[in-house]
């Protein structure tokens, strides 16, 4: 990848799939800063908060991917169902919201339209400190 940008052939490069240490030992090393960390991101798992909290502290873009296939049993937990209830949205426009206000890029792989169109509606509504520390909560 380093030799790429420097050949012009890139503008920019990313990691995937790493780990808090992992990513402190790249970000030591002389060379391309990676731009973007493409991570799994698990409820259960503090929502790769330790990997975010990198990414922020060192300017880089975090896209969590598999934001709704890894966290099915919190998209069907009561938290994130009353929230969407609450604003009259799915618990999938939900956890894309909540991903968006932590700093996130949420990232979808799906193919049909209709979900293509519920994932770029998160942008008209917002979740309340209170309904983000609450989503933070489960897992």
């Amino acid at each position: 990848m380093q030799a790429l940008h420097d050949e012009g052939r890139t503008r920019f490069i990313g990691v995937s799939n790493v780990t808090p240490d992992q990513l402190a030992a790249l970000l030591r090393r002389p060379g391309v800063r990676p731009t973007f960390v493409q991570n799994r991101c698990y409820a259960s798992l503090g929502w790769d908060a330790a990997v975010r909290a990198i990414c922020d502290r060192e300017g880089l873009a975090y896209q969590g991917f598999s934001l709704l296939t890894a966290n099915q049993k919190t998209m069907r937990g009561r938290v994130v169902r009353d929230i969407a209830r609450r604003h009259q949205r799915t618990p999938a426009q939900v956890v894309f919201r909540f991903a968006h206000q932590l700093g996130m890029i949420p990232l979808t792989g799906t193919t049909d339209s209709r979900h293509m169109a519920e994932d770029l509606a998160v942008y008209g509504f917002e979740l309340t400190a209170a309904e983000m520390q609450a989503i933070q909560g489960v897992g």
